[in-house]
């Protein structure tokens, strides 16, 4: 009864006819939404429309949340989805939280973050760009989130890393494997997975650089975030240095954004 309503209410937002000002913002602030085809795009646009409604957007330390903020998170996020038969909407995920800049310290509550509080015994916490709380809310420096969705330069997506630790823990675990229905594809998926983690800590440890980011050294959650970040952002540099794992991350978000991305793109990243 539930979904019957859920759904009903959906087709009615998607009736509407949106603001202009939503395909400019995705069009200046979503780098990759530039090289979608009509059906992508149009893809884009209704879990954009979906999400802009049915999530709850706060601001962290007195921000005012604006349309531009919700539109450009919503569609970044969405690039995630692209690939799924069945739309997704991150139906468990309740509210999402944006502030200015990174913030200092993990508050010890919902009701803190979004005044800005912080325990005085965690304020030597180093500033992050966002988080994602298991069952909670997922958290966005916003001036991170423009930047790294205006340019193709910078390699990187905070958005595509937070709903990524978001899809990972929906089996009630964060530790780097979504849920899988599939026995065979968990297995191979988790061989991969591991020896790419093995294999990025024993780079990380010896300071060499890499294609994925270091931070995916720390454990199997962070290595499964950091590789989404550049299977959406880098798809042609991780299918060339890390063939197998770009296979899995394929399979699981049934796409290959190489078919969009365009690979010269990638030779400009910083």
């Amino acid at each position: 009864m539930f979904s019957f309503f859920r759904n009903r209410r959906r087709k009615r937002w998607l009736a509407r006819q949106e603001p202009r000002e939503w395909g400019e913002w995705l069009e200046r602030n979503v780098w990759q939404y530039r090289h979608l085809d009509d059906r992508q795009a149009k893809k884009i646009h209704d879990f954009v429309c979906i999400l802009y409604h049915e999530k709850e957007w706060a601001g962290g330390g007195k921000l005012v949340v604006t349309d531009e903020m919700r539109i450009t998170i919503a569609g970044q996020a969405a690039l995630l989805t692209l690939g799924f038969v069945k739309p997704y909407f991150f139906e468990r995920l309740r509210t999402i939280i944006v502030y200015p800049k990174p913030f200092r310290a993990r508050p010890e509550s919902t009701d803190d973050l979004l005044l800005g509080k912080h325990s005085e015994a965690l304020v030597d916490f180093s500033a992050r760009s966002g988080e994602s709380w298991q069952g909670g809310p997922i958290i966005l420096a916003w001036n991170i989130v423009l930047k790294e969705g205006q340019s193709a330069r910078c390699g990187r997506s905070l958005v595509a890393h937070e709903f990524a630790h978001h899809m990972d823990g929906l089996d009630g675990q964060t530790d780097g494997s979504p849920p899988i229905t599939d026995y065979e594809f968990e297995k191979r998926w988790y061989r991969v997975t591991s020896q790419e983690h093995r294999r990025l800590l024993r780079f990380a440890r010896s300071g060499s650089p890499t294609l994925l980011d270091h931070y995916g050294a720390e454990n199997q959650a962070e290595f499964f975030a950091v590789a989404t970040e550049c299977f959406i952002t880098r798809p042609h540099a991780l299918a060339r240095e890390h063939g197998e794992l770009f296979s899995v991350l394929s399979r699981l978000f049934g796409q290959d954004p190489r078919q969009w991305i365009p690979a010269q793109l990638e030779k400009a990243v910083d």
